[in-house]
């Protein structure tokens, strides 16, 4: 019995720790993608607000 509880509980502390990982790596490329996103002005101009509302160019 003993045994088979302790392959039960690997298994799913093994499924559990690959779901983790998934979600890391996902957050990770979603931040990096958001960060290269608003770099280019256009991108910039649609997802910040607050780039419309200042009213002033960044670009001299």
């Amino acid at each position: 019995m003993t045994s088979q509880y302790n392959e039960r509980f690997r298994r799913f502390a093994s499924r559990m720790e690959r779901g983790i990982m998934i979600g890391i790596v996902a957050c990770a490329l979603m931040l990096i993608i958001g960060e290269i996103a608003i770099s280019y002005v256009p991108a910039r101009m649609l997802l910040i607000e607050t780039e419309r509302l200042e009213g002033v160019s960044r670009l001299p």
